[in-house]
């Protein structure tokens, strides 16, 4: 009896907790037996309207309920298309989850890496970010995994290139040299191996720390990229440039300084008087901008030549440069607009992306590879020595520590072939499962890492296997470890784990309404005939909001253009094309008519009289002008000839054709494809609005 009473007593308590969390966080919208209750359904509406709303100055109450009341409705729906898609398979089709796997890798990478050498680089960047950088180098040229006495050779040429730079020689000179000793058909430049401007992730990361270090006119030390070697040689550094520029200029060609000097110095000096730069740039060479003021499109500090970023470098928005020549001439130019570094904060999630791509980004991937295997204890079974019995007796032999694992399958199985990059092999090939790699949920063998090495195999000088095994099996133990902590995001980062859900089911509802709504408007080419045979019957010309499904007065407009008017008078042929309207004759009449008129020895081309027919519309045309929408024959001068334009017809207001009015009669259609599918929605899953409840919601 006292186990029944007990019993009856829990039962009471736990109904009596239900009704309290139902009176806590009452239901608000019910789809197909689905609850939403307030707290999730409010969610919602604050990430998506409620934050807007509150940072609105001024809004009322009587406007946030207003969009409280539409937001639920269109929650209702969006609910419902979602649990119909996922019915339908929208959420596994193979197109979504590649798209879903390409964004949630690319917002990934920046959780991939280790935070504390990340801030590091990211200082750096920052400060780096605030100087540009003029250099010139020499390169000689060795694959980034060259054979050792490839790489030797490289090295050692190299090497003597710096020591003739040191006993004296131009760095130009040598520049030059080399540049045509792999390319004698190499133009010669005024700076062999300049590089123009540049600033941080612009070049590979070690060249770039190797021209920070310089001061202005020192050359490094050899400098090995994936390039190859590099000597660098500092040209110039400046401060304050970043991002693009506005600019305007005046450029008057010359190949000698004396040439011109005289001109520049004279458009100086009426510009220091306070000619408008505009009219000055009408005297410039550059016939693309000397009638527009002399601006040019927004360019980068790469793209400009390294005289104009010394003169920007100094320069105020509004200032114009003194006079200074270049090898294509003289230049002034005045700077409009120039970008301004904005906040570390701000640049954070730029320099994250550009970091994924960037070399200097593998120490912090590294680091944070190691890091991983520490915290869900990922073991590298060839660095973990077999657990050994403690030796009994002081006179014990102590036998050579051994590993878990070993390489000696892989060095066996890979064939020489893998300096060629042509590598292949059959999976029965590998037979030892012990495993390489142990991660909390996979065992690696040596099968695996053969499928990697096999992935990244590139041409090479031939090097002892195991050296080749083990530098590969270190890149493969970092992306193991990498993508196993990949696999943890969702659950170790709630933030992560949202942002990628709201991209999935951002892209569910997505392809759902383009194949259940737009697509399927399109395509019923019978369903939107019928829409716009019935539509159109309803629009009226007296309705403002229907004014887009009409036309505006129209006019037929036969368009004949006289080159010269000393080929034929313009009264003259006012007077024939006249008379010929009144005939009722045709554009290609009329222009015989002319043609006949005119003396053809002196003005024999045909193309002295063009004609065409043109349908005009009176508020989007520039053929008529505002007295000349009737029926005749009017003149107008044009260049050294004229123009006559026929008006044979003027065509009152009239409702527009399916083909010009296509793109409003299907937004309406589609709008009316959603209407019916909602409604569709609504009854097939019992679709229910507490509307006491959200009347009660208080926000």
């Amino acid at each position: 009896m006292k186990k029944i009473l007990l019993a009856l007593a829990i039962f009471q308590l736990s109904t009596f907790n239900i009704q309290l969390f139902a009176q806590s966080d009452p239901v608000v919208i019910e789809v197909a037996g689905q609850q939403i209750r307030q707290s999730e359904f409010m969610k919602e509406f604050n990430n998506n309207v409620g934050q807007q709303l509150a940072s609105k100055p001024g809004v009322t109450a009587a406007e946030k309920r207003a969009a409280l009341e539409e937001y639920v409705e269109l929650y209702a729906i969006f609910r419902a298309k979602e649990h119909d898609a996922h019915l339908r398979g929208f959420d596994t089709a193979s197109r979504m989850l590649n798209e879903l796997n390409h964004y949630r890798k690319e917002i990934a990478a920046s959780y991939l890496i280790d935070s504390a050498v990340l801030q590091q680089i990211l200082a750096e960047a920052y400060e780096r970010n605030h100087t540009s950088l003029h250099a010139a180098h020499i390169l000689v040229p060795v694959k980034q995994h060259a054979a050792p006495e490839d790489t030797l050779k490289a090295y050692n040429h190299i090497l003597e290139l710096r020591q003739r730079i040191e006993k004296g020689e131009d760095f130009n000179v040598v520049a030059g040299e080399e540049i045509r000793r792999r390319n004698p058909n190499a133009e010669p430049r005024p700076i062999e191996g300049d590089l123009g401007y540049f600033t941080v992730f612009d070049m590979v990361y070690p060249f770039e720390n190797a021209a920070y270090a310089l001061k202005v006119g020192e050359v490094s030390q050899p400098v090995r990229s994936r390039y190859g070697y590099h000597l660098i040689h500092l040209l110039d550094r400046v401060e304050g440039l970043y991002g693009k520029v506005t600019m305007a200029h005046i450029w008057l060609h010359s190949t000698d300084s004396a040439s011109q000097a005289s001109n520049i110095n004279l458009i100086y000096q009426q510009l220091q008087e306070g000619s408008p730069f505009e009219f000055q740039a009408r005297k410039s060479d550059d016939r693309t901008t000397s009638d527009k003021g002399g601006v040019l499109a927004d360019a980068s500090l790469t793209q400009l030549p390294p005289e104009y970023i010394h003169q920007l470098a100094g320069m105020k928005e509004g200032e114009f440069s003194k006079p200074f020549f270049t090898q294509y001439g003289w230049h002034i130019i005045k700077l409009i607009k120039k970008d301004t570094l904005p906040s570390p904060e701000n640049l954070e999630s730029f320099y994250k992306q550009r970091l994924t791509r960037d070399q200097r980004g593998d120490a912090s991937r590294k680091t944070f590879a190691e890091n991983s295997r520490k915290k869900y204890g990922i073991i590298d079974c060839t660095s973990t020595p077999v657990p050994q019995p403690k030796a009994k007796g002081r006179n014990k032999k102590k036998e050579p520590t051994k590993m878990m694992a070993n390489f000696d399958e892989l060095v066996r199985e890979i064939s020489d072939s893998i300096y060629i990059a042509k590598w292949k092999f059959q999976d029965e090939q590998f037979k030892d499962t012990t495993p390489l790699v142990i991660t909390p949920s996979k065992r690696y063998t040596s099968l695996d890492v053969a499928r990697y090495i096999r992935s990244h195999q590139q041409k090479g000088r031939p090097a002892p296997k195991l050296y080749y095994v083990q530098d590969q099996f270190a890149n493969f133990l970092d992306s193991v470890s990498i993508d196993y902590a990949d696999s943890q995001l969702e659950n170790e980062h709630p933030d992560f784990a949202q942002i990628v859900n709201d991209y999935r089911r951002g892209l569910v509802i997505f392809n759902y309404n383009d194949k259940m709504i737009w697509r399927k408007a399109i395509y019923d080419t019978v369903g939107f005939t019928e829409f716009y045979n019935r539509e159109s019957l309803t629009k009226r010309l007296d309705n403002p909001d229907d004014s887009i499904y009409f036309y505006h007065p129209r006019a037929r407009v036969i368009v004949i253009d006289v080159a010269d008017s000393n080929a034929l008078a313009s009264s003259k042929a006012k007077k024939l094309i006249t008379k010929s309207q009144e005939k009722n004759l045709s554009s290609n009449a009329m222009r015989e008519t002319l043609l006949k008129k005119i003396n053809r020895k002196k003005f024999p081309g045909e193309e002295m009289v063009t004609s065409e027919v043109e349908l005009v519309e009176q508020t989007r045309q520039k053929v008529l002008s505002a007295d000349q929408w009737q029926r005749g024959v009017y003149l107008n001068p044009k260049g050294n000839g004229y123009r006559l334009l026929v008006v044979e017809e003027v065509l009152p207001r009239s409702i527009k054709e399916m083909s010009d009015a296509r793109g409003y009669y299907l937004n309406a259609w589609q709008n009316e494809t959603e209407q019916r599918l909602n409604q569709e929605l609504r009854e097939k899953y019992n679709v229910k609005i507490h509307h006491d409840v959200v009347r009660s919601i208080k926000f």
